[in-house]
Formats: C-alpha cells, structure tokens, sequence
C-alpha cells in the first residue's frame, strides 16, 4: 500500500505535451503499485498499536534472507496456543503494522494480529524493505530486488515463525493482505507447509492488467473533468499499453522520462518487480493449492483497490474445496471500519478501527480453521 507522486511544488505532474492535477491520480490505487526505486526516501518507523488484548508486548523478532536482515513482531496467542500465522503486506515500503511514512497508519496487520491473538493463534509480521527497522541495510539500489526477493524474506519469516512457536502443518498458516495476497499463493506455490491460506482483499488478477485498468480510469476521470483532452489521454493509453508489453516481453521500459508512468511505478527501478509479481495469475496460483488447504477469501463493495468481481475469479478457481468467501459491505482496502461513510482514496489517511464485519470473519474462521 503507497502513494508516492514525482511532483512539482505547485501540485502538476507533468507529462509529454500537457500538466495533470495530482487530483488525476486520486483514483488509482494506492494499495498496488510499488515503489521500489523511491525506497531510499520512504522509511516508515513501526508504530505500537493503540490496544491488545492482553498485557503481553510483542516480541521483537529478526532474521536474514538473501543478505538483508528483516525485523519483525512475534505476537504470542492469548491463552493456549491453537496455531500460528505468517501476516503479509500490501505493496510498497509497508512494515510490520502495515503502515508507511507520510500519515498512512491504517494499521492493517496489528488488528489482524491482534483478533487472531484473542482465537489463539500466535502471530509474526515483519518490516518490508524500505520500512520501519529493516529499512535499506544490505540493500543494492543500483539492482533493486524483484518480487521473487519477497517471497524468499516470506519463506524465511514462516521458517522462524514454525520454530519459535513449535507450530507446523495444518496448524500453520499465511496470511496476506492485497498484494501480500499474491505473496501468500507463491509461498505456498512453492511447497510451504501450511495447511490455511487467508486471502484478504487480495491482487487478484496479474499484477500489470490492474495497474493498466487502474491508469485507465484515472485517464478516464481526468478527461470527464476537463483536466485532459481525448488526444491526450488516448497517447498516454498508447504509452501505457507498450511499457505493459515491454515488461512482458523482458524488455527496457520504453518511455524511462515519462513522469506520469514513472509516477505510478512503471519505471526502470521497479521493471523487475513487475515483470516477476506479473507472471503469477492469482486465480491459477489458488487453483494450484492442495484441496486440502482451508482458505478464507475476502473483499468489500467499498473496496477501491480490488473489486469483488476480481475475486471472484479466485474463488471460482477453488470450486469444491475447503473455501469461506466473505463479501463485504463496509470495509475499505486496508480493512478499515467505513460503515456507512462512502469510500474514498484517502482513507488510507485516516485512523479507521477495523471493521467490524472483517473482524467477525476473520474470527470465525480462525475458529474453524485452527480447531
């Protein structure tokens, strides 16, 4: 989750022949575009959650993976330990609570951490590259890691989380939020051993088809708006549509000083992460996953970032299998208590308890899938 803009201090972005409000990127996602090349200037400082349900303090937790030393908060279950459960991120410099600098605290791990910690399931989160306490440290930024990166630090956090809880098999679980979604399927693509899968709000079509959906209806809402013209907006399309295939193709990014594109993270410094996170279709991903494995799949009709249509095409991919698909009402991407506020792109920015619906499911079905 990010929202990161090259801008000018008037508040333009400028492109090839025209100069569009930053109000032209309100509506794209902010939860899936990651800014990799930016990392050095984002560096989030974890902060505590404002309740637990107990009185026992997380325990700072740190491992290594691919010579980058990750920390991260180990969440012990209240009462006795039922299982354990690996919480992953949206995009972006996100750390362990699921914040990032600038005034974004949704907080979206910490609650998640806390409603399984009250079902008795001890928890680990980490601080992702770019944020909090793992930050740049052993980090080449003239070779920015890949999505493939992730997955390695994910598969390394799982390992520490079975062997400091004793927890391992169908009593371990991922979860992942947006596109820590997409993290979880290719962790468990490669084998993991985990017997539950929680996919909350998750990226579910390839990576480079939302972004391009999501840029074309920011281009469709600055040209209703009179902040561009059909020609205009019609180029950037043109622009937009080759640097997709450009990456596809394993291929330079085309149009490297575009600062549009740039702004919304298809540039050179991210070329790899997109490229590597694009091969993985979500609803293929799932359809690989054992029978067995219990999954929880969510999304909300408030959600900007990931439409319950998308979804649905993860859910129809684990027809006849262990699936609980909850369809919300009132949650916002970061999983955040809208009720019935409308949704807007700067919830991000407000400190939303979670909600409410969310919680009871996610309750329930830790419940269920740890019994």
């Amino acid at each position: 989750m990010d929202r990161l803009e090259h801008h000018k201090p008037n508040g333009t972005v400028s492109l090839p022949h025209m100069s569009v409000s930053l109000r032209v990127l309100a509506g794209l996602s902010s939860a899936l575009f990651l800014m990799v090349g930016a990392a050095s200037a984002v560096q989030a400082t974890p902060i505590n959650v404002p309740w637990s349900p107990d009185s026992a303090p997380d325990i700072e937790t740190a491992f290594e993976s691919g010579g980058i030393t990750y920390y991260g908060s180990l969440r012990p279950a209240v009462g006795e330990q039922r299982g354990a459960a690996l919480l992953l991120p949206g995009s972006g410099p996100t750390d362990r609570n699921g914040n990032q600098a600038g005034g974004i605290t949704p907080n979206t791990l910490a609650y998640v951490a806390d409603t399984l910690a009250a079902r008795g399931v001890t928890t680990f989160r980490f601080d992702k590259i770019g944020s909090g306490r793992t930050g740049l440290n052993g980090v080449d930024l003239a070779d920015p890691p890949g999505f493939d990166v992730q997955v390695d630090a994910a598969a390394e956090a799982l390992d520490v989380l079975s062997d400091r809880s004793g927890v391992s098999g169908d009593r371990l679980a991922v979860l992942g939020h947006s596109e820590g979604g997409l993290t979880a399927l290719s962790l468990a693509g490669r084998g993991a051993d985990v017997g539950a899968l929680g996919l909350l709000a998750p990226l579910s079509v390839r990576y480079l088809d939302l972004l391009n959906a999501q840029v074309n209806v920011a281009l469709d809402g600055a040209v209703a708006a009179g902040q561009l013209t059909d020609t205009d907006a019609a180029a950037q399309r043109g622009r937009l549509a080759e640097t997709v295939d450009a990456l596809r193709a394993g291929d330079p990014v085309p149009y490297p000083d575009d600062q549009f594109l740039t702004s919304v993270g298809l540039n050179a410094a991210n070329a790899r992460f997109l490229a590597e996170a694009d091969a993985v279709d979500p609803a293929s991903a799932a359809a690989s996953l054992p029978s067995t494995t219990k999954v929880l799949l969510t999304c909300s009709a408030k959600d900007l970032n990931v439409s319950c249509a998308q979804t649905d095409r993860v859910y129809a991919s684990r027809a006849g299998t262990d699936i609980e698909y909850a369809r919300l009402a009132n949650s916002s991407h970061a999983l955040g208590e809208l009720g019935p506020l409308p949704a807007s792109g700067y919830d991000i920015y407000v400190p939303l308890p979670l909600s409410s619906e969310f919680r009871g499911v996610l309750s329930g079905w830790a419940g269920r899938a740890f019994s």
